[in-house]
């Protein structure tokens, strides 16, 4: 008999940054911490094999930085911009659009893939009105690929707005004025997270992150 195929878990994260004009001041930080995630997950071949990392900014649009990727091929990162303003509703349609997109090929290349994991970080509220329904869109019951997504807000970043937003956990940031804190924290709990969950070779999701506080979720799936 022919023994069974056991397929590798895989999981698919995505590295959300809100990159609106009011993120300008921390532009450099941002890249910088960035690379020094890539780098350290890069260097733990148990979470390199695991997870593939997708990177999507959004300020009045939503672009694709770095491609669903294998993280020990990751050469260099490109440069992250900051300017416009922060269009929740366009992060979420390409994130959906990306899903799709990334499943597949990793399905295709033999992979079991988890479901998607999804972690924004935003410094301000929503500029444009109808960011709901297309976060309806990407987390509806009836898409099967829907994802588990996380939220950090820090500086003007509404928390009851976090709570509709984040589908596992939601944290805000205690001192709302230290923004380079609150950046650092927030990629080393994104960090720490990849590292557990493949070590578990499942999804673990952070029960806190270094000066932020959780706050109450309105949707659970």
């Amino acid at each position: 008999m022919t023994e069974p195929v056991v397929k590798s878990r895989c999981l698919p994260a995505y590295m959300v940054i809100d990159t609106s004009y009011s993120m300008k001041s921390q532009e450099q930080l941002l890249n910088d911490t960035v690379d020094h995630v890539f780098e350290q997950l890069s260097s733990r071949p148990m979470v390199s094999e695991f997870a593939h990392i997708s990177i999507i900014t959004f300020n009045s649009d939503a672009h694709v930085v770095l491609e669903m990727t294998d993280i020990d091929q990751v050469q260099h990162l490109p440069t992250i911009s900051c300017q416009g303003g922060t269009s929740y509703g366009k992060a979420f349609q390409l994130v959906r659009q990306r899903i799709d997109v990334d499943v597949t090929q990793l399905h295709a290349a033999g992979r079991a893939v988890l479901r998607p994991a999804v972690f924004i970080l935003t410094d301000g509220a929503p500029t444009d009105s109808n960011w709901a329904a297309d976060f309806a869109t990407l987390t509806d019951q009836g898409f099967r690929r829907r994802p588990h997504i996380i939220a950090y807000g820090f500086g003007a970043a509404n928390p009851a707005v976090l709570g509709k937003i984040a589908t596992k956990a939601a944290f805000v940031a205690k001192d709302t004025e230290n923004e380079k804190e609150a950046i650092v924290s927030m990629l080393t709990s994104l960090l720490n997270t990849l590292v557990t969950s493949a070590s578990a070779q499942e999804f673990r999701i952070p029960e806190q992150a270094d000066g932020y506080e959780r706050v109450p979720i309105e949707f659970v799936d």
